[in-house]
């Protein structure tokens, strides 16, 4: 009578797996390792896997599939706040919801820079996947008005993806918590800078404005904000990865 593969099981072999690999690459690691750390046989590894390659393909895809819903299109990602400076608010937010989330998971982000030889598509995959959904974005916000309409996307796609995969580099690259708020703040406030309308930046400047005791934004000096007075357009708009 075959055996019946345990999913309790499993899940210990993907953890133990996800540890041993970011510690030693795929070339490096040994089933043994991974069923040591597991507290189980080499039998039960091989009811639910044929081989490593086949336990770190399940844990990237697993990832990428996990990390994909930090990611999603501009037709699919749920309405934000009409308002401009909510948006940027909340912009400011999910990101840092991405980077706490990316911190969590950064052994397996180890993991990626290894898929070489036949598995490197799992790693091509991750990236292209990321650039094609920030050229969505950037086209959607350019067609919407928060963007400038002589704005290169081409050119800005390589700009934001690169300065945010660096970002990620560096986090990966520490065993102590960055300072992720500190980050995202800066990098947001950097491309809406470069990318975005006046309305968009008037919406930037209110959100930086210090906050009083009372947890109020301070008023600024007459003439310190372009625009300043100006209704924002109550435009619907959702929000994606700058």
């Amino acid at each position: 009578m075959s055996r019946i593969a345990d999913p309790k099981a499993k899940i210990s072999l993907l953890r133990a797996a996800e540890a041993v690999f970011a510690e030693r690459g795929l070339a490096s690691a040994k089933v043994e390792e991974i069923t040591k750390r597991a507290g189980l046989s080499k039998g039960a590894f091989y009811l639910h896997f044929e081989s490593k390659e086949a336990a770190l393909k399940h844990v990237v895809e697993s990832f990428l599939a996990r990390c994909g819903q930090f990611f999603p299109s501009p037709p699919v990602h749920p309405g934000l706040p009409e308002e401009r400076f909510e948006m940027v608010e909340r912009s400011r937010v999910e990101d840092v919801q991405l980077f706490e989330f990316l911190w969590q998971n950064r052994a397996i982000l180890r993991i990626l820079p290894t898929c070489q030889g036949p598995y490197d598509y799992l790693f091509q995959a991750f990236h292209s996947e990321i650039v094609k959904t920030t050229r969505e974005w950037l086209d959607y916000f350019r067609r919407e008005g928060i963007y400038r309409d002589d704005l290169d996307c081409d050119l800005a796609v390589t700009l934001v993806v690169g300065a945010y995969n660096q970002l990620v580099t560096r986090l990966v690259a520490t065993d102590t918590r960055p300072p992720i708020e500190t980050w995202v703040r800066f990098a947001q406030d950097t491309f809406f800078r470069a990318f975005g309308t006046p309305e968009l930046l008037r919406a930037l400047e209110m959100r930086n404005r210090p906050v009083n005791n009372d947890g109020e934004r301070t008023h600024v000096r007459s003439g310190q904000l372009a625009g300043e007075g100006k209704p924002a357009r109550t435009t619907r708009v959702v929000r994606g990865r700058v």
